[in-house]
């Protein structure tokens, strides 16, 4: 009963005001969301009637796990001969197996692509840089300050 004087309150969430911003964020969201998936079933309609081209799948080979840029060494000394006749029978079960060649999906060329074109390895690199060039900067702001101590306490 003596809290009644909180729903004034502009920061209170049971408030109409803020009641109202709720439900109108959630009203756009949803539209949103509606016009989204009616643009991606009116592309999906163009690319099946082939008014459109397909759009290729950008990222995904990046992070596809059969495409690794690492290939296992199966015949390690680990695994031992036991799991290489286990790894090879379950690869012959795969359908289209015998078309497979892991050397092309593996080859050296296709390694340093994937590797080069990876997006968050160049956000990577250029973070480096700059934190780079901020050590360097603030190093030289510390030794010109050490200087300038220097030359006014006559060391």
């Amino acid at each position: 009963m003596a809290l009644k004087f909180l729903n004034k309150k502009g920061w209170h969430t049971g408030s109409i005001r803020n009641v109202e911003k709720v439900w109108k964020a959630e009203q756009k969201h949803e539209a949103e969301q509606e016009k989204i998936e009616e643009r991606s079933e009116f592309r999906a309609i163009q690319e099946q009637a082939g008014l459109v081209p397909r759009r290729p799948e950008r990222l995904e080979f990046l992070y596809d796990p059969e495409l690794a840029v690492a290939k296992q060494n199966v015949s390690s000394s680990r695994h031992g001969v036991l799991f290489q006749n286990q790894d090879q029978r379950a690869r012959a079960t795969i359908p289209g197996a015998l078309f497979d060649d892991d050397d092309k999906r593996h080859s050296a060329n296709d390694s340093w692509r994937k590797f080069h074109s990876d997006p968050l390895l160049l956000i990577r690199q250029k973070e480096q840089e700059i934190w780079k060039f901020l050590s360097l900067f603030l190093y030289s702001i510390h030794v010109s300050c050490l200087c300038f101590f220097c030359k006014r306490l006559r060391f």
